[in-house]
């Protein structure tokens, strides 16, 4: 069977979708173990519940989805005030347990078509966002991180609540 040369750049785009699926899989997995009774809890009137969190990582990969697609920044232009979008969004949510699943799933599938369709050109592209700019291929690692950091939250929140149990 002939060898197939695989380019570094296809090489980036493949750990970054698995590292996508990784994480989401690990945000779907924490989030399942939140009690019902859990699911609007913070440990302060500042603080994301951990409902709050799943449909956060929902709407935040849309938006990294909509750049990855190399469509343009969708909130204000300013980071303060694209802060105070995104919490104002966070705040308002009212949706359920199963919404939000299926907004991670929606997601995440539409960041794995957006790298799907990437290239090793698109690579080699800035994404501008009203944080900074960024390569495209440092910025299709972020959707990862960012579904990983906030499992983490949850996890760190089911402990605050007395759940120590390990749910991995």
């Amino acid at each position: 069977m002939p060898e197939t040369l695989v380019s570094p750049a296809i090489e980036s785009i493949a750990r970054a979708k698995s590292a996508v699926i990784s994480s989401r899989d690990l945000l779907l997995s924490t989030f399942s173990y939140v009690p019902d009774d859990k699911l609007h809890w913070s440990p302060s009137p500042s603080a994301r519940t951990p409902l709050q969190i799943a449909a956060h990582c929902g709407g935040a990969n849309a938006t990294f989805a909509t750049l990855l697609r190399g469509e343009p920044w969708p909130l204000a232009s300013t980071a303060k005030e694209a802060a105070a979008q995104i919490y104002a969004r966070d705040a308002a949510t009212d949706i359920s347990r199963d919404d939000a699943a299926k907004l991670i799933e929606a997601s995440s599938a539409a960041l794995i078509a957006a790298l799907e369709n990437a290239t090793p050109a698109t690579l080699e592209t800035m994404i501008w966002t009203a944080f900074g700019e960024f390569p495209y291929d440092f910025a299709m690692t972020f959707p990862a991180g960012h579904m990983a950091g906030h499992a983490r939250q949850i996890d760190y929140l089911q402990t605050i609540w007395g759940d120590r149990e390990d749910h991995n």
